[in-house]
């Protein structure tokens, strides 16, 4: 995602998908109580992973180092809703922190 924001279709669908996530329901069943289809929200969770704006699991905790030479924009979209991007460069251990912190936020 270059501009770092989403479409308001994109989300209403990510919304959605962490609603669902959170609810302790399955997929089929959140669909059913939300007057969705569950293969609509399947496709989009499909769409974000490839992205890369979703993990495969919408709770993992999963930390993966990338090493950027010069300097990039990088934006996290947390399963909490919070956002936070960097465009500096900065410690792996400082983003872990910064990523931990927002984690626990909201």
């Amino acid at each position: 995602m270059t501009d770092c924001e989403l479409t308001k279709r994109q989300r209403y669908w990510f919304e959605h998908l962490k609603a669902a996530q959170g609810s302790g329901m399955t997929v089929v069943a959140y669909a059913a109580e939300q007057g969705l289809k569950a293969k609509e929200l399947y496709n989009w969770k499909s769409r974000f992973i490839k992205r890369g704006w979703l993990s495969v699991s919408l709770g993992a905790k999963d930390f993966v180092p990338v090493r950027v030479d010069g300097l990039a924009r990088c934006c996290v979209h947390l399963s909490n809703g919070v956002r936070v991007e960097f465009s500096t460069p900065l410690s792996d251990r400082v983003i872990r922190e910064v990523l931990d912190t927002a984690s626990r936020l909201a």
